[in-house]
């Protein structure tokens, strides 16, 4: 059995968070629900696929950061720095600090259990 600190239980949820977070904004760009977007399609479309794209790469994230993979330990530290980044550059209002905490907590929890996620996994042996 794979034992784990209550914080990479607390990181899944937050990942689990932001892939909610990302595919919800997805389909708000899509059904053109923001009253803040351009009216242009393109612009409508590349924000839709960016969307959907992160929500895929933190699933991706979330089942490789569970098998101790270093190159999704290294690219989720990556996106939530760039996801952080932008979130700074925008206009901030409320709802922007509630996706500025769902990027913050899990950066700060992926870099406090580091050596958990940089481990090699250890793999049962059935003789």
């Amino acid at each position: 059995m794979d034992t784990h600190p209550r914080s990479v239980t607390a990181m899944s949820v937050f990942i689990i968070l932001n892939i909610i977070f990302w595919v919800a904004y997805g389909v708000i760009v899509v059904f053109n629900l923001h009253p803040a977007l351009p009216d242009q399609p393109l612009i409508k479309g590349i924000m839709a696929i960016l969307s959907f794209a992160a929500a895929g790469f933190l699933l991706w994230a979330f089942v490789f950061l569970k098998r101790h993979n270093r190159v999704a330990y290294y690219l989720a530290l990556a996106f939530f720095c760039v996801a952080i980044l932008f979130t700074i550059f925008d206009e901030v209002g409320w709802i922007d600090l509630i996706v500025l905490a769902i990027n913050v907590i899990p950066l700060i929890l992926l870099i406090k259990d580091r050596g958990w996620y940089l481990q090699p996994q250890h793999h049962a042996t059935h003789e």
